[in-house]
């Protein structure tokens, strides 16, 4: 018997010839593959939807500077002709109501168009989005504009035609106004003028004078909070020209020339003196 134990052999264990993964093993790595990829483009697709909207903010922010810029330009280089009007366009809620901001009488105000240097009026005011779009808080986009009369001159028989007839946001408003878009996607455009006098700031100008400082407010798409900038006017003193300058400098050289043929006069009847001198007698001899 121990000799049969002795001689026996070892058992092996037995192989599959074709042994593979089971169907539980190929669920849960494919369920972790899924885990790891939904994660990696999660992120992914977040980074690139940051980048977009850090982009759109530059350039947001680019053509808000660009405007703001336009506006610093235009307040500190007023000619001393340069006329400031500022319009509500609803007189009975002024506080609520668009505004119109008109400069006159500037003629390198806002440079644009087939006339860079006009004489007509330049107008300021926002114009609403033709397709109606909206932002998150549910209020309009609008684009502010400039209007002047010779933007888009009108065609005659000697140029080519540049006025059509158009729509959306090219077409004249009621009055027959055509606008060219500056800053776009604007919920809100304020202006208010200080008045020194009356330490005051108005929503409305006529007056013939300049104020003292000019302030805008800009609310834009998706934000609550207003871009406030404030520029000052600058101050001209006309000063009344003193006749007497001229007069005084005349009288100065006249007095100046009379003394000095005083003097040369004085010098020659000297002169004439000396020569008139009798000679004197000679001296007797002894």
């Amino acid at each position: 018997m121990f000799t049969n134990l002795l001689n026996a052999k070892p058992r092996q264990p037995k192989v599959r010839p074709n042994q593979g993964f089971s169907l539980m093993e190929v669920v849960i790595a494919l369920t972790i593959l899924g885990m790891i990829t939904g994660t990696l483009f999660a992120i992914i697709q977040g980074s690139v939807r940051a980048a977009s909207q850090v982009e759109q903010l530059q350039r947001e922010n680019d053509a808000i500077n660009r405007f703001l810029d336009l506006c610093r330009k235009a307040f500190t280089t007023l000619p001393s002709t340069a006329t400031l009007t500022l319009t509500s366009l609803d007189p009975n809620n002024p506080a609520g109501s668009a505004q119109e901001l008109t400069i006159s009488g500037s003629t390198h105000c806002f440079s644009f168009g087939i006339n860079p240097i006009s004489y007509e009026d330049t107008i300021l005011g926002l114009r609403p989005d033709p397709n109606g779009a909206t932002d998150q808080n549910g209020l309009l986009l609008q684009y502010l504009s400039l209007s002047r009369e010779d933007l888009i001159p009108e065609s005659d028989d000697n140029s080519m035609a540049m006025r059509q007839e158009t729509t959306g946001l090219s077409a004249p408003d009621e009055e027959g106004r055509y606008w060219m878009p500056l800053l776009p996607d604007v919920v809100q455009l304020k202006w208010r003028f200080y008045k020194e006098d009356d330490d005051t700031w108005l929503e409305e100008w006529d007056d013939s004078d300049w104020p003292a400082l000019i302030e805008v407010q800009l609310v834009m798409r998706d934000r609550t909070t207003p871009i406030r900038m404030v520029y000052s006017v600058p101050t001209i003193q006309i000063v009344a020209g003193n006749g007497s300058t001229t007069n005084s400098a005349s009288q100065t050289n006249t007095q100046t020339t009379q003394t000095n043929n005083q003097g040369n006069g004085g010098r020659n009847s000297g002169n004439n003196s000396q020569n008139s001198t009798p000679n004197a007698p000679p001296n007797p001899r002894p």
